[in-house]
């Protein structure tokens, strides 16, 4: 089994004196492992066929939701507990909706003890390795500008994984710089709200007025 990769980053200015450490520490490299992967895995290591594992799955997944949607609470000993939480549709509770007037909020899964002390023991074993993930706390607000007044020279549009790659930044820091930058107006969104694609506004990044 793999090790853990990691990597340490630095906190946000602390200027109020609540934070006790400088640094924080992040999982990196992390893989989505999806459902077909589990079931191969879960087939190499026992007699069931893929078949048979896939229609396990898919039982548990209807009984779960069939449970949750009784408003009961469905606890799987040594691995989680689900429940759910409801709220009104129109947004405001006043304590007179009726049946059609409350929905459901969320889906709520909280891990056993069990589960997470099982986890923590298996990572132990496996062990942690320091590695040299990407950082973007040197990146300032004025590099980012250079970076994409070069880039817009032969370039129409950007997309947020766009502005990540050509920055080297992370997700996180380059949501950050798109909130600066559509808040300041010198990015525009012409996409849609799910799909958004920015354009930098006239006279900026090197752009006509």
């Amino acid at each position: 089994m793999e090790k853990i990769k990691y990597d340490f980053y630095k906190n946000p200015d602390n200027k109020e004196g609540k934070l006790k450490s400088e640094y924080h520490i992040r999982v990196c490299g992390q893989q989505t492992i999806s459902t077909k992967r589990i079931i191969e895995l879960i087939h190499n290591a026992s007699t069931l066929t893929p078949t048979d594992i896939n229609a396990v799955i898919i039982a548990f997944q209807d009984e779960i939701a069939n449970q949750l949607a009784q408003g009961n609470i469905v606890k799987l000993e040594g691995l989680c507990s689900f429940n759910i939480s409801l709220k009104s549709a129109n947004g405001t509770c006043t304590g007179k909706e009726n049946g059609k007037g409350i929905v459901l909020k969320s889906v709520n899964i909280n891990p056993e003890k069990e589960f997470t002390e099982r986890v923590k023991e298996l990572a132990a074993e496996n062990g942690m390795e320091k590695v040299m993930a990407r950082h973007s706390g040197d990146v300032s607000d004025e590099k980012i500008d250079r970076i994409l007044t070069n880039y817009f020279t032969t370039n129409k549009a950007i997309t947020r994984q766009k502005l990540q790659d050509i920055c080297s930044t992370t997700r996180y820091m380059a949501m950050q710089q798109i909130k600066r930058l559509t808040d300041s107006g010198k990015l525009i969104n012409i996409g849609f709200r799910n799909h958004p694609l920015y354009v930098p506004a006239p006279g900026c990044f090197g752009t006509n007025v």
